[in-house]
Parts: C-alpha cells; sequence; structure tokens
C-alpha cells in the first residue's frame, strides 16, 4: 500500500521543514548550544508542522553524532538520519520517544500510566526520553493536575513537548512551565514550492495554475494541499492540466469574487446582478460565497490603508498579492467600507428570503445607485451619449471635430493588455496636456492639478486635488473628449476612472507637473493694458463650471 505524499514525504530534517523560520531558529540553536529546556508548547492550526517539529526535535536532541556537552558548529543542528537512535525513531520503534494521542487517552489513569510511571525510570539507549503528547487540549482537569505535578519537578532526562491547536483550552499553569511557540499557517509561496518540490520527485508535471489553485483551497494547512496535490497525482497522468485538476479540487469562489469585484469597480449592475444569478444556477453556496467576498474585500481594504498592513490581509501567491493592490487602487476607502458593511448585513438575510439571491441582488443595486446620487449621473459603465447636438459640445468648448471623428464609445476592457505602462503615461503626461490644449484649454487647467495613479486592462485611474475638478471631468462630454485625445496621444483605446486624492496631502508628481508650468503660464497671462482681461476671466469660469453674477 503506497503512503500518502505528507507521510512519504514527512520532513527529516530542519532544512525540510516547510516555513516555521521562526520556530527553527530557536529550536536550532537551543540544539547548537545544549540549552535544552524540560517542555515545549506548539500550537497552531491543523496540518502545519507542529507534531512534525516536536519529532525533528526529538531526532535532533537524541542524535548520536552530537557532541555530549559541548556546543555544536552553527548550522550543525541537523539530525544525522544514519546513526541508530534516528533510524529507530524514522521506524517508531525507540522507546525512549513516546508519542501520546491525548484525544483517546484523556483520563488522569492514561498520564500516570504513560507519562508519570516512564518518566521516573531513566531512557534505555538514548540520553533523554521525550514524551510527544498532541492535541493535549483534550486532558481532563485531573490529568492536567497530575501532568503539572511532573512537569514542576521533571527529571533531568524528560523532555515534555506539548502540541495543541486550541491553546485556550490548556490550564495557564500547564502554559507557565513551557517554552511556547506558535507556529503559522504556511504562506502561498512556501507552499507553491513544496508541492512543486513533490512533483519533482514524483516525476510529474502539474500546471502552476493547479498548484495555486491547491495552495488557495488548502488556505495554509500544508497537510491539506499535499493531500489534494496526492488525490491529482493518482489521476496517473504525466501532466497534469487544470481541466483534468478539475475533477478533484474543489470549486473555489476566488476567481468569482474577482469577477463581481472588478463589475463593481465600474458600478456595472447589469453584469453583477447576472454573475450572482449564474452562481445560484451553477449551485454555489451564496453564503459561503458572501464570507469570500467579504474577506476579499477587506483585503482590499487593508491594501489601501497601508501596505504595511499587507501581512494581516494576504496569504496569497505575489502574483495574485499584485492583483489585489492594483485593484484596491481603483476604490475609495470609503467605497470599500460600505461595501463591507452592505454585503455583511446582505449575507444573514440570504436564508430567510424566498429567493436566495435577492440581498446580494439588493446590495449590488445600492452601492451602484450610491455613486448615482452623489455624483448626479448613472453608472460608470454607462457610454456618454455621442448624438448630442454639435451646438452643445461647442457651448462646453469643445471643438465639433471630436464629435466627428467619435463613431462610439471606448468599451471597458480590464483584461485587455496594452503595449503602455502607467510609468509612461506619467513620464508623457506634459505632452499629453499640450495636445489636449487644441481641443480645450480649460482642461489642461485642470489635468495640470491630477495625478494618472495606476493602469487597469484599458482604464486609467486619474486623482484630482479637487472635488469640483472630479465633477466637471466625470461630465459625459468632457470624459468623452479626454479619452479620445488620451487614445490618439498614446496610440491606444483607453478610458477614465476619477477619484479624489487624500486630503491635504502634497503630490510630487502635481507639484512638479505645476512648477514645470509656472514659466509658460506667466507668460501666457494677458497684458492688462492690451484689452485681454476678459478673455482671461472667460475662460477661468469656462474652467471652473461657474458663472458671472455681476
Amino acid at each position: 500500500m503506497s503512503l500518502a505524499l505528507y507521510r512519504k514525504y514527512r520532513p527529516q530534517t530542519w532544512a525540510e521543514l516547510t516555513g516555521q523560520n521562526h520556530v527553527k531558529v530557536t529550536l536550532q540553536h537551543e540544539l547548537e548550544g545544549n540549552k535544552i529546556a524540560h517542555a515545549y508548547l506548539f500550537t497552531g492550526s491543523r496540518g502545519i508542522g507542529k507534531t512534525t517539529a516536536a519529532r525533528l526535535f526529538a531526532k535532533s536532541v537524541n542524535c548520536e553524532n552530537r557532541k555530549d556537552g559541548s556546543p555544536r558548529e552553527a548550522g550543525q543542528s541537523e539530525p544525522c538520519n544514519k546513526c541508530s537512535s534516528c533510524t529507530e525513531l524514522v521506524a517508531g520503534r525507540d522507546m525512549d520517544i513516546l508519542e501520546i494521542d491525548a484525544a483517546s487517552q484523556t483520563g488522569v489513569d492514561n498520564v500516570r500510566e504513560n507519562i508519570i510511571a516512564n518518566a521516573r525510570f531513566t531512557p534505555l539507549k538514548r540520553k533523554f526520553k521525550v514524551f510527544i503528547i498532541d492535541e493535549v487540549h483534550m486532558l481532563s482537569i485531573p490529568a492536567f493536575n497530575a501532568l503539572l505535578k511532573i512537569m514542576e519537578e521533571p527529571p533531568v532526562h524528560a523532555i515534555f513537548i506539548l502540541c495543541t491547536t486550541e491553546v485556550h483550552k490548556v490550564p495557564a499553569t500547564i502554559i507557565s512551565r513551557c517554552q511556547r511557540f506558535d507556529f503559522r499557517k504556511v504562506n502561498s509561496e512556501d507552499l507553491l514550492n513544496r508541492l512543486d518540490w513533490i512533483c519533482n520527485q514524483e516525476g510529474i508535471k502539474v500546471d502552476r495554475r493547479v498548484l495555486l489553485d491547491i495552495a488557495r483551497v488548502s488556505e495554509g494547512c500544508l497537510r491539506d494541499a499535499e493531500s489534494l496535490l496526492g488525490q491529482i497525482l493518482a489521476l496517473g497522468e504525466k501532466e497534469i492540466s487544470p481541466e483534468e485538476a478539475s475533477l478533484i479540487i474543489p470549486n473555489t469562489n476566488y476567481n468569482l469574487v474577482l469577477e463581481l469585484v472588478q463589475n463593481l469597480v465600474y458600478k456595472n449592475a447589469e453584469a453583477s446582478i447576472s454573475l450572482v444569478n449564474r452562481l445560484v444556477q451553477e449551485g454555489v453556496d451564496l453564503v459561503r460565497y458572501a464570507d469570500d467576498l467579504i474577506e476579499f474585500l477587506r483585503k482590499l481594504l487593508l491594501a489601501k490603508i497601508s501596505k504595511g498592513l499587507k501581512d494581516f490581509a494576504f496569504d496569497l501567491d505575489k502574483e495574485t498579492e499584485k492583483q489585489i493592490i492594483d485593484l484596491s487602487a481603483q476604490f475609495e476607502v470609503s467605497d470599500l467600507l460600505f461595501l463591507i458593511n452592505l454585503f455583511s448585513a446582505k449575507k444573514f438575510e440570504i436564508k430567510t428570503v424566498p429567493i436566495a439571491q435577492l440581498p446580494l441582488e439588493i446590495a449590488i443595486i445600492e452601492y451602484c445607485d450610491r455613486y448615482g446620487r452623489e455624483n448626479g449621473e448613472g453608472p460608470k459603465n454607462s457610454p456618454p451619449d455621442l448624438k448630442e447636438d454639435g451646438n452643445k459640445w461647442a457651448d462646453s468648448g469643445v471643438k465639433n471635430s471630436t464629435l466627428k471623428n467619435s463613431e462610439s464609445a471606448i468599451k471597458t476592457d480590464i483584461n485587455k493588455k496594452l503595449n503602455i505602462t502607467i510609468d509612461e503615461i506619467r513620464s508623457k503626461w506634459h505632452n499629453f496636456l499640450v495636445q489636449l490644449q487644441n481641443f480645450n484649454t480649460s482642461l489642461v487647467f485642470i489635468l495640470k492639478t491630477a495625478e494618472p495613479l495606476g493602469l487597469i486592462g484599458n482604464v486609467l485611474k486619474i486623482g484630482f486635488k479637487y472635488s469640483f475638478h472630479q465633477q466637471r471631468v466625470n461630465q459625459a462630454r468632457v470624459k468623452q473628449v479626454i479619452e479620445k485625445v488620451l487614445s490618439e496621444f498614446f496610440g491606444e483605446d483607453l478610458i477614465i476612472e476619477t477619484s479624489l486624492l487624500p486630503k491635504n496631502s502634497e503630490s510630487e508628481f502635481i507639484k512638479q507637473e505645476t512648477k514645470n508650468d509656472e514659466v509658460e503660464l506667466i507668460k501666457e497671462l494677458p497684458d492688462p493694458n492690451n484689452g485681454k482681461q476678459q478673455e482671461m476671466i472667460d475662460l477661468l469660469v469656462n474652467t471652473l463650471g461657474g458663472k458671472i453674477i455681476e
């Protein structure tokens, strides 16, 4: 009978232990310096290496090639895996290493017979007698009291390693007598490296997208990831594609959540509601989906506030992490807070209404309608009306040539691959404004106090210092002019998305842009003696969208 992958490839050295560097470094230093404690407490969620680390420590501390009474050289804490102590432990025949499952041996009699009685006798062959107690939180109160007695006055040859997934159930008196190590969930990069290594050992090529899905589904649990990989490798193919792996890997909501959030970026209520109804048809658990959506929005929120908070939000591969950071730039903090509160409230209604998807549909409409009410227009994905009369364009200061050359609105495509980057747009922004001046001088003054922030697909995010500038640019006719010139200048079909820059923030980009233009602006100011004051007044009125009242 073949072994499961997590047993077949159980780490036999500290170097093979995936993640948990904060634990490994400390334990290895203790081994190298012969500073061994009598009791250790390993805590953390399931399947992340607690018991494996306990066995490694037991193997290392009794390794026969470890010189007695003298510190080893740095980096020499690894067990040799060749001496009788190491080989017997791996084979499960070492009588001085006792593994006890507290989940099945919870009573005080079990503790007395298996631990206390054994601890009184010196080791048969080794230097230390090591007791590994798994799921220690399952012990009864009398059993804990009995264990506490031996831990208060431990024999010099006894080492206790307690492992638990629920440390809050372990009495404080026990915890206080242990060196505590908190094991963390394995991050996605370490998981991917481990899975890739196993695939190489097995001589099977697995598509990286499959490994990404395994890492995502396992949620930091290495044992789950290895078990799932084992099921996929059992298909018996030399190369595993995503289509073949889909027979094994449970459906993940990540891509569906990403699709909905991308629709919400552009306030596309129709596409968002269609997606929710498609979920119902495919039998997706909407409550679980809502949970995943809220967690995804939380990641966006923390990324939006500060990149320093990413450690509390991201358990993703670098590619997905970058995707989230880029997507967070498309939202305001207030939008994300509104969405999280909205979907959190609607989640509890899913099981109480006759139409399960109705609460999510209402949440989508409320969010998209909120944008319309705040900005006095429809969703951002709504194309501007290009059939307006040429005189109306003239009223806005736009030359009619723009209208003649625009047959249809540019369509949003966030997956489109462009031949330009946001850095190129920023570096050529001044030249773009020069070209825009041929169409509308007032817009140039507005965009000189704006900053290109990001580029997703063919959507350019622009930040404005002033809300009235943002509102002016969001007007359908004005927005179309800017997009038209942008597309012509950069040679790509671009649309714009606007946001406000943080209050009281100083944009170095804007400061540099306005500094470069100071001399040119002064030269362009009309001479008060040549009768052109009215020209400047008209220009300012048009720029600020105001009117003369006196």
